[in-house]
């Protein structure tokens, strides 16, 4: 569609008469492509990305897969070990970057504005969310801190790490729960 009208501007100075009308109508309908066009691009780059985040453990870890249930208990705060008795510790960026907002709502069940509250308020008896500045530090701490796991980028993934189903499921499949 935004083609033919770029070809119809081209040829607008030789057609006469009848034709001169398509012309104007395929000028028309080519400028208006031109600015849709620039009007979703413009609104994806000032959208934050949707990222799927997987929840990741160290690669020797023999941690067991979770349900989302268990997982929010354990982010907050509701259970603070884990079946075997090992201190659970959830590893974060920062949760007020734009990517992190769905986990966030599902993880805490607060707004987005209202969750370094709720982190500081359950790091108060023991620090049991850390926060660190990159998902490299993620993959660190992760790896050696036992009973640690990691939210991350699922194309961050590396093989220092393995990757937890959530109720059953990998961040990949369909209706994986931190999409």
């Amino acid at each position: 569609m935004c083609a033919a009208g770029v070809v119809a501007i081209l040829r607008v100075r030789s057609w006469k008469g009848r034709g001169e009308m398509k012309v104007r109508h395929r000028v028309t309908r080519s400028a208006l492509c031109a600015v849709v066009l620039s009007g979703v691009f413009a609104a994806a780059s000032v959208l934050p990305a949707i990222k799927t985040m997987a929840v990741v453990v160290a690669a020797d870890s023999k941690l067991p897969d979770l349900t989302m249930a268990e997982l929010v208990k354990l982010s907050r705060g509701t259970q603070k070990t884990w079946p075997d008795g090992r201190s659970f510790t959830l590893v974060l960026k920062d949760p007020a970057v734009p990517e992190m907002r769905v986990a966030m709502q599902k993880l805490f069940g607060v707004a987005p504005a209202d969750v370094p509250a709720a982190i500081a308020k359950i790091n108060q008896t023991r620090p049991l969310i850390r926060i660190v500045a990159a998902e490299e530090d993620i993959f660190r701490t992760v790896t050696t801190t036992p009973g640690a796991v990691g939210l991350v980028d699922v194309y961050s993934i590396n093989s220092a790490v393995k990757v937890l189903h959530i109720d059953g499921k990998l961040p990949f499949d369909v209706g994986y729960a931190l999409k």
